[in-house]
Order: structure tokens, then sequence, then C-alpha cells
């Protein structure tokens, strides 16, 4: 019978059909609750707020820096660590700057240099109406090199 539906067929396509729907949903909120609580750049997780706002990659930066005895310098971003900053930067969580600090901290122990505390802050640029420029700081995280069993509560 070609006319006719199988009606125990239609059950599984329903939420079959209704799936990316919800997910998409799903994805939508989570990013933007992201974006209002954890300063999640409107640019990734979903995307959804990218026509919106500037919030991209350009208009955030990190600040780092390394403090041991005798020293305490900033430090520019090596180019073997740009993509875990720009990270890091878009979506200043625990886990992304933790994972940056232990990344700079390494880097300057192959080179030999002392490290004992490194401290990341995460910048934003904001522009008023007439297109005046401020930096308003995101994050900042310290992360104490010695100390491992404390920097993981």
């Amino acid at each position: 019978m070609a006319g006719k539906v199988n009606s125990s067929t239609m059950v599984p396509l329903g939420w079959r059909v209704w799936l990316p729907a919800i997910l998409l949903i799903v994805v939508a909120v989570a990013q933007i609750i992201l974006a209002k609580t954890a300063d999640l750049s409107p640019w990734k997780g979903g995307g959804f707020g990218m026509f919106a706002t500037i919030d991209g990659t350009a208009f955030r930066h990190m600040r780092i820096v390394v403090e041991a005895p005798g020293r305490s310098e900033q430090l520019d971003i090596a180019p073997s660590q740009e993509i875990i900053t720009a990270r890091s930067a878009l979506f200043p969580s625990e886990r992304f700057l933790l994972k940056t600090a232990k990344a700079v901290a390494a880097r300057e122990r192959r080179y030999e240099r002392p490290v004992e505390t490194v401290t990341i802050e995460v910048w934003r640029a904001d522009y008023n109406e007439y297109l005046e420029g401020t930096d308003r700081q995101l994050r900042t995280f310290t992360w104490h090199v010695d100390r491992e069993a404390d920097n993981s509560r």
C-alpha cells in the first residue's frame, strides 16, 4: 500500500526532526550564559553574538607577568604560545588560564630562567558612542609554580 503511512515509523522521525533544533537552542543558550557570566567572547561558543559585538580576537589581549626572586617582568607572548593564549583571551576560564600559565612556566624553565608565580591578566577593548576606546580588565589569574598541590583547589 503505497499511499498509507505507517504510524510506528512516525514516532522516531518526530524526535529526529526536532533534535537539531533542540541542540541549536541548547548551544545558543549555553553560549549566551557563558558570555554573560564567564567572559566568553560572543564570537566563540556558538558564535551567535558575532554580528552584534566587536568583542573578538582583535579586541582582547593578555598581559603575562613572571615573578621570581630578583625578577619581575612582563613577557611577550611567544609564537609557540599564541594559540593557547588566544583561547585563554577569548574564554578566560580557570582551565585555559592554568594551561597558559603552565606553558609560560615550562618555557621559562627551558631557558633556565627562574619562575615562582605567573600572573595573567585578560583585557578587553570597549568603545563608547564617540568611538573612544578604553581597556577593561576581565580577569586576573595567578599561578604559584612551586605550590602545585595548593593550585589544584
